[in-house]
């Protein structure tokens, strides 16, 4: 028979166990859920040569679109003029940032001092 420690110990090391190996969890419904974060993705789009690559992307609510800057001086930001001019900081060159949209809609953008760079966030 086991004494209380090693029962205790026994126990926690099978719920380790059971957590690391179901892929879902229960969302108190006693329905096995997805792992949502495991189905978010992380789009790149590159800021090179004055452009935005590729200028449109599609994604799904709760991913995240992240900028690099891939130019050799130059600075760039990504600005969102319909809302409320949100801005991201000036990326110089290898930096990056990145936003997660949560809600479906259509997202232009451009680089806040070159108005000539534009780019198109649709969210599914």
């Amino acid at each position: 028979m086991f004494t209380g420690g090693k029962l205790l110990r026994r126990v926690l090391a099978l719920l380790a166990l059971v957590s690391f190996y179901v892929p879902g969890v229960l969302a108190g419904d006693g329905i096995p859920r997805r792992d949502v974060a495991a189905t978010q993705q992380t789009v790149e789009v590159t800021i090179r040569d004055y452009r935005f690559s590729p200028p449109e992307v599609r994604i799904k609510a709760g991913d995240t679109v992240k900028w690099i800057n891939r130019e050799k001086r130059t600075s760039h930001s990504v600005l969102f003029p319909a809302e409320n001019g949100l801005e991201s900081e000036r990326l110089f060159p290898d930096e990056h940032w990145q936003r997660t949209f949560t809600q479906p809609g259509t997202y232009s953008y451009r680089c806040g001092p070159h108005e000539e760079m534009k780019g198109l966030v649709v969210v599914e």
